[in-house]
């Protein structure tokens, strides 16, 4: 009785508005809840299938973010063991937007799956080229890209496990290294699988007919692998690592990251240089980093109208305020070593206690000007080149 009122109510709100007859309404909305209503066909499909279709979307759609943060927490479990129980909100931030791809790309399949094409339509079947099979492979490409980009959320998350754990003993410049070699191999696996399952490519015949090109790609390609296994040499040798200031050649610079091809150094003029892997191993290397001392060298030139006594008090003296600075070791060289060609040349000589530019930087100057008062109190002067031209009467 309650539905009947309901439904003569809804038919006299539709007649008001549009003004149809009260009968057709009410017996429509009463069809509505007919077997024979939803079983009316629309291009091969019954109303009933539209509407299971529908309601995949719908629910899918709304409860896709839901899923895919239920799902990310409970997939935690498999990697707590390598995490520690930690880092879980890194794992769930991670592995949202993939699994949430996933689920949509499920939905949509499983929605279109209760749907079929028309027969007027004539498709060809799936197992020939055309629409069906067209879709059926798009559909296993997007299921494939979106497993693969899972699989990259993990290797980010074991990566920043190890880069983030303090108790390792394991480089992090060799973690980023392994993190994105892995990353290009998950990349290359999958574009494989792709061939195999969407496009059905005998993967082992396509290897086999690639190995001449193979060949002829790694002969036009020697400096990339050069470069590659330029990468390896650092990895392994560990000559340097990300941050460190180093020099090689004309180089000179903070390490930013070390890459599979190239190495990226800011200079310290602060430009970013590029530089190949090959030349980075091939070239002698200093590594100001990792060395405990900064060598300060340099040459005194005096004029010849110096004595020899005061040369010899001016060595003295450098020599004890170089020894007296709380900065400097202990091996400090002060030398009158040779007559140039305008100017008699003290050799100096010392060492600063620490590995920083700036540092080196400060001691050499303090040391520069009490060099210079030394000099002016002994009555000598600095020499420039000079010539002097002695004309005969």
């Amino acid at each position: 009785m309650t539905l009947r009122l309901t439904l003569a109510k809804a038919a006299n709100f539709i007649q008001a508005i549009f003004n149809f007859p009260h009968c057709q309404i009410q017996s429509y909305i009463c069809a509505m809840f007919t077997a024979e209503f939803y079983s009316q066909v629309f291009l091969d499909n019954t109303l009933y299938q539209y509407l299971i279709a529908f309601g995949i979307l719908l629910l899918g759609f709304l409860l896709k973010r839901v899923s895919a943060r239920i799902i990310s927490r409970q997939s935690f479990r498999f990697v707590k063991g390598i995490s520690h129980n930690r880092y879980s909100e890194v794992f769930v931030t991670l592995f949202l937007k993939p699994v949430e791809q996933f689920l949509t790309v499920m939905v949509i399949y499983f929605a279109l799956d209760r749907l079929r094409f028309p027969a007027a339509w004539d498709i060809d079947p799936i197992d020939k080229f055309g629409v069906r099979w067209l879709i059926e492979a798009l559909f296993e490409i997007a299921i494939i890209v979106v497993f693969t980009r899972i699989v990259l959320r993990v290797i980010d998350f074991i990566s920043y496990v190890f880069i983030h754990s303090e108790d390792t003993e394991v480089s992090k410049d060799l973690v980023r290294f392994i993190k994105e070699l892995s990353k290009v191999l998950a990349i290359i696996i999958s574009f494989f699988v792709i061939l195999a399952q969407a496009f059905e490519v005998n993967i082992t015949a396509l290897i086999a007919s690639l190995g001449i090109g193979g060949l002829a790609v790694a002969l036009a390609a020697q400096d990339t692998i050069a470069n590659l296994f330029g990468s390896f040499i650092i990895y392994l040798d560990k000559p340097f690592s990300v941050g460190d200031l180093v020099e090689a050649g004309e180089i000179k610079g903070h390490i930013e990251k070390i890459g599979f091809r190239t190495t990226r150094v800011r200079t310290l003029d602060r430009s970013l240089l590029t530089v190949p892997n090959k030349k980075m191993v091939d070239v002698a290397l200093n590594n100001i980093t990792q060395s405990t001392q900064r060598r300060v060298k340099f040459t005194l030139q005096l004029t010849y109208g110096a004595k020899s006594e005061h040369i010899l008090n001016i060595i003295e003296q450098i020599k004890t305020e170089i020894d007296a600075h709380p900065d400097t070791c202990d091996e400090t060289t002060v030398r009158f070593t040779e007559f140039g060609g305008s100017s008699l040349n003290i050799l100096v000589l010392f060492y600063v206690n620490s590995n920083e530019y700036e540092k080196m930087i400060e001691v050499k100057e303090m040391l520069n000007l009490k060099i210079m008062h030394i000099v002016e109190n002994n009555h000598c002067s600095f020499a420039f080149p000079t010539q002097t031209i002695h004309l005969e009467k």
